[in-house]
């Protein structure tokens, strides 16, 4: 897993070097921009897993998403599986940020 080397903190943004092993960075791909850095020693959420066939399908507890205010579930949403010194991680978006990106449509719908 990853650890911080060091944090600048700046008046408008904070700066993080960290030091990540060679599979962390194959997972990286060359991406600079977009990275979410989580940690993973406290993972509170326990859910049961399954496969269903040939579906592909995400089943979550409704008291789950309730603590975190999701009120309706895409039909579709992306989602990675990633390997990482021998540990496998799921990371799903289960809704994007709509803030700041203008819709528009017609006013009498």
């Amino acid at each position: 897993m990853a650890d911080v080397k060091s944090i600048d903190i700046g008046d408008r943004e904070i700066s993080i070097t960290l030091r990540i092993s060679r599979d962390e960075y194959e997972v990286l791909r060359q991406t600079t921009t977009d990275i979410l850095v989580l940690p993973t020693d406290h993972l509170d959420q326990t859910l049961t897993t399954g496969k269903l066939g040939n579906s592909n399908r995400l089943m979550l507890p409704k008291k789950l998403l309730g603590k975190y205010n999701v009120t309706e579930l895409k039909k579709k949403v992306h989602a990675r599986i990633f390997r990482v010194n021998e540990e496998i991680f799921l990371l799903v978006k289960l809704k994007e940020s709509t803030t700041g990106i203008p819709k528009f449509g017609d006013a009498y719908e």
